[in-house]
């Protein structure tokens, strides 16, 4: 969990780091104070729930966080941060400059954690002065990393501090049949397939996704990140990080900036295993943060998983899918295009998991 507690209500406010390429310090901590600024702004809500009112009273709780920080500093340091990452962030890189010996793995990973102290501060700074303004409490920590996975798409940003699953993908995002957001993209020009439940008597997935057994779809969503024409990036297989360089700056994250928890998932492979656990051992024993995170096997067949929410692409099959995308496309105005189809009908059963347009869940009684 990335916000512990109970009882509470939390305000989370979330900062697109890749849309802050190429600005100044000053400005990116500017973003972030108002951030906090924003997210404060919760606290002055009166609840007319005891326990909501006390909970608030001893432990005012908020959230500044950031999504597309990897993207950041591809852009920041160039393809050579994403050459160090491919060695495992090893803390002795050297390279030649000048004609002496540079260890850049230091270089990086104080500019790391100059730059992520930076936007903690301002962060906390916003909050601070807006509750002191208004008689509030304090939080006594603001700062997190919160699960960002498809807002991220919102401006092509790789989802938290995560790497992406490549400088192509497709990313897939589960709908009920009929939902009017898929329907509308259907018109805006997106490809929709059956989800991964949907198959016929034989056990074989199903292709159409009209056919009268398909329950839910899947939306397929071409992206590039932002860095993918860097010269060489696209070179650097983001899929093949091995899990102690994710662990290493994951725990950048977890102390320089976040004061909450940071949303992780780790991915690893079987023969990781063994140090993946001793990472976490000394970790914990060193007191250096480390609080939680989610672990996920890591597979390199793609054809284990059939309709992958994340399946990386080439270049060429990007521009193939970008060109279909705008053949089929019937209007730039995807607002207009969703008011065809939203009844505003709110009683309706949506898809199994949470990754859709909504939590659809149905409400406990």
């Amino acid at each position: 969990m990335e916000i512990l507690g109970s009882n509470f209500f939390c305000n989370l406010v979330e900062v697109h780091m890749n849309k802050l390429v190429g600005k100044s310090l000053d400005y990116i901590e500017d973003v972030f104070y108002h951030a906090g600024l924003e997210v404060a702004a919760l606290l002055s809500h009166e609840f007319n729930i005891e326990k909501f009112r006390y909970s608030r009273e001893i432990d005012p709780i908020v959230g500044v966080s950031f999504t597309g920080l990897f993207d950041f500093f591809v852009m920041h340091f160039g393809p050579t941060w994403l050459q160090w990452w491919e060695e495992g962030r090893p803390s002795n890189w050297y390279l030649s400059k000048n004609n002496t010996c540079v260890n850049m793995a230091l270089i990086f990973k104080e500019e790391e954690a100059n730059i992520l102290r930076a936007i903690r501060e301002a962060a906390e700074a916003g909050v601070k002065d807006y509750c002191e303004r208004e008689g509030l409490k304090v939080p006594n920590r603001c700062t997190t990393v919160q699960p960002a996975g498809t807002k991220s798409l919102l401006t092509g940003a790789s989802p938290g501090w995560h790497p992406p699953k490549g400088s192509r993908f497709l990313r897939r995002i589960t709908f009920a049949k009929n939902d009017a957001v898929a329907l509308a993209c259907i018109d805006y020009g997106y490809n929709v397939i059956p989800a991964q439940k949907d198959k016929d008597e034989n056990g074989n997935l199903l292709n159409d996704p009209f056919d009268p057994r398909c329950t839910e779809w899947l939306v397929e969503i071409p992206v590039e990140v932002e860095w993918a024409n860097l010269e060489g990036a696209d070179q650097i297989d983001t899929s093949k990080f091995s899990v102690k360089a994710q662990f290493d700056f994951y725990m950048q994250v977890q102390k320089h900036y976040t004061t909450h928890n940071t949303s992780a998932t780790l991915e690893y492979r079987e023969e990781e295993i063994d140090e993946f656990a001793q990472l976490l051992y000394e970790s914990i024993q060193n007191d250096d943060g480390y609080i939680s995170a989610a672990m996920m096997a890591r597979f390199d067949a793609n054809e284990t998983f059939p309709r992958l929410p994340f399946e990386p692409i080439s270049k060429e099959r990007f521009e193939k899918e970008m060109q279909g995308i705008q053949e089929r496309r019937k209007s730039e105005d995807f607002y207009e295009l969703l008011m065809k189809y939203d009844t505003k009908v709110e009683d309706f059963a949506g898809p199994s998991g949470c990754d859709g347009s909504a939590c659809l869940m149905p409400e406990r009684k």
